[in-house]
């Protein structure tokens, strides 16, 4: 998965350069919200803010999105290839984090 060089953390650690994605760009990634193609997807009414996500899902495995799924905001196919969905406890779940209703296909 690649991310906007902005979304990654880096540091020197016994002379190497380490660089990191943290579990909150992940989720953004697997809804849409860090790409640079949000347009009208992400709007305010009213002061509050919603988002309509172009995509909800992330193939591949990944032990972070795991939690998530054990956690019951996600849900995982393994027919083949890992495929991770958020569920709509999962989007409510991630839109009080960042403050950001999220709707879903069946909204």
């Amino acid at each position: 998965m690649m991310l906007p060089e902005s979304e990654y953390e880096h540091y020197e650690k016994d002379g190497h350069r380490i660089t990191v994605c943290t579990m909150r760009q992940k989720v953004l990634h697997v809804i849409g919200l860090n790409s640079g193609h949000v347009g009208r997807r992400l709007y305010t009414r009213h002061g509050k803010k919603y988002y309509k996500p172009y995509r909800n899902y992330f193939c591949g495995k990944d032990k972070d999105l795991d939690k998530l799924v054990n956690s019951g905001y996600m849900e995982r196919s393994d027919d083949g290839e890992s495929v991770y969905w958020f569920n709509r406890a999962g989007l409510d779940w991630l839109g009080e984090q960042i403050g950001i209703y999220i709707y879903n296909e069946e909204d």
